[in-house]
């Protein structure tokens, strides 16, 4: 199998994208057309004037992908050589220069199946929804329908109700109380000093998530704020499932912290990806000062930009940090000839829970006899998922990536599939209408196992374990059992 390629062109009239070779828009007959072959032969001229072309596209799969399709269009005119670095700062680049190396047709096959199944399966399944539907606008992809049926099942548990008694004194829930006031009696059963570790630097689906939590914007804001962090030269590249820190990272987190320092690597080296880190030891507010005295250009910083910076610059330093201590108490609570134990976090100290808030600290509950007021509620059985949520679940069932957690999320919403509510997703009539004609009907090819299989297959390929025409020629079989 071998990819057939055209350029991409773009109709300014109704800036609509396609790669026939016609003269006209085929949407809108427009002859208006912007081609990009003229950029093509533009490159093409540079690369024969200097003799030597150096390829710098983002160091990913995608990213090996492009290099490949540029080296193959020098080819003849120019000597290729492949440049990856993983922050834009001067040191990185210089190193980088020093390292130049070819294509890694790995990452490049890995690349080549996964845009080409996305078109096979992708499209065809498509084209089914378009003929029952009659709307070409709605779409079904491997990743995509799983991922769907997520949050149409979590709304069905949402609409659930179950009734809850609640004691805000306590700040607990009980079972089996009925009136508006019951007599507990709370004994300490235990209280312990524990030391706990910080929790890793950012991987890909860690900073989504906070971002989502924390900054209360969305998958897609996120890694647009992230790329503009990472090719303005303050944060490292920012698709990665790796907590590794380097030799460089550690260093500046011992500039920053001084004597509250310790060194951790988190994880064993992967070739060159690292955990997402600040690439100076800058927190908010001397960034700020950077961009302000225009050490730094900041035509492009905003404050959301500065919002996720400082989470991403706390959480990394938080992880170099030492130990830190919490005071743990477990209470027994009796009432109604029950009882109930809980356990919580009353006081966290060290300098990583000051950078970095990653446990709960709750009041600590009074003890002894008393009469205490309770709230009875009606609550959903569970809450539907959130962004966060989301980008959780296809981490650990295996079925997203870092380059495509936010653009799966994305789609949902483009195809009117989901829709969000107080951060909550729900699916709309048309997105519970398209699921469940795709799993009456193709469940085979959009079940999270074989999703999961096929990413797994992909992965071997990046990692010359797998041959990537074996794969497309069983993903063929299955596309001919579609048509």
């Amino acid at each position: 199998f071998t990819p057939i390629y055209s350029t991409i062109k773009r109709c300014r009239s109704c800036n609509y994208q396609f790669t026939t070779e016609v003269d006209k828009c085929p949407r809108c007959g427009s002859s208006d057309v912007d081609d990009s072959k003229h950029r093509i032969e533009s490159l093409r001229r540079l690369a024969s004037e200097t003799g030597l072309a150096i390829i710098g596209t983002d160091p990913d799969a995608e990213g090996e992908k492009i290099a490949w399709d540029l080296a193959n269009l020098f080819s003849g005119l120019a000597e290729v050589k492949r440049i990856e670095f993983h922050e834009v700062t001067p040191k990185a680049i210089n190193r980088a220069f020093s390292e130049l190396r070819g294509i890694d047709m790995g990452l490049v096959e890995a690349q080549i199946v996964r845009r080409i199944e996305d078109r096979w399966i992708g499209f065809t399944l498509s084209q089914k929804l378009w003929k029952v539907f009659g709307n070409r606008n709605i779409s079904a992809g491997r990743v995509q329908s799983p991922v769907l049926g997520w949050i149409i099942e979590r709304d069905r548990k949402f609409r659930r109700k179950k009734k809850v008694a609640y004691i805000p004194d306590l700040g607990v829930t009980v079972e089996g109380v009925e009136g508006d006031e019951v007599e507990v009696e709370v004994e300490k059963m235990e209280e312990k000093l524990e030391t706990r570790t910080p929790l890793p630097p950012y991987t890909t689906d860690e900073l989504l998530r906070d971002a989502n939590n924390i900054l209360k914007i969305g998958s897609n804001v996120a890694m647009k704020l992230a790329q503009d962090l990472f090719e303005s030269g303050l944060i490292t590249y920012h698709r990665t499932d790796s907590t590794y820190v380097s030799k460089v990272g550690t260093s500046l987190a011992a500039e920053y912290l001084g004597e509250d320092f310790k060194e951790r690597s988190w994880a064993m080296e992967k070739g060159a990806h690292e955990c997402i880190r600040p690439t100076r030891p800058w927190d908010r507010e001397m960034l700020r000062r950077m961009l302000y005295e225009r050490v730094l250009p900041a035509e492009n910083i905003t404050s959301k930009h500065l919002a996720l910076y400082d989470l991403v610059f706390r959480r990394f330093m938080a992880s170099q940090c030492r130990e830190f201590e919490v005071e743990v108490k477990k209470y027994k609570i009796k009432y109604n000839g029950r009882s109930v134990v809980e356990e919580r976090v009353t006081a966290a100290r060290g300098r990583a829970v000051e950078l970095f808030r990653s446990v709960v600290v709750k009041d600590e509950i009074p003890e002894g006899r008393m009469l205490v007021k309770v709230k009875h509620l009606i609550v959903p059985e569970e809450y539907p998922y959130t962004q966060a949520d989301v980008v959780k679940l296809m981490r650990e069932r295996s079925i997203g990536r870092p380059s495509t957690y936010s653009t799966i999320i994305e789609k949902l919403f483009l195809r009117k599939y989901v829709y969000e509510r107080r951060r909550w997703l729900f699916p709309t009539s048309l997105g519970r209408k398209v699921y469940s004609f795709l799993t009456r009907n193709y469940n085979s090819f959009i079940s999270e196992e074989r999703t999961r299989r096929v990413l797994e297959e992909m992965d071997k390929i990046e990692n010359s374990q797998a041959d990537y025409q074996e794969v497309l020629r069983e993903i063929y079989e299955e596309i001919k059992r579609l048509a």
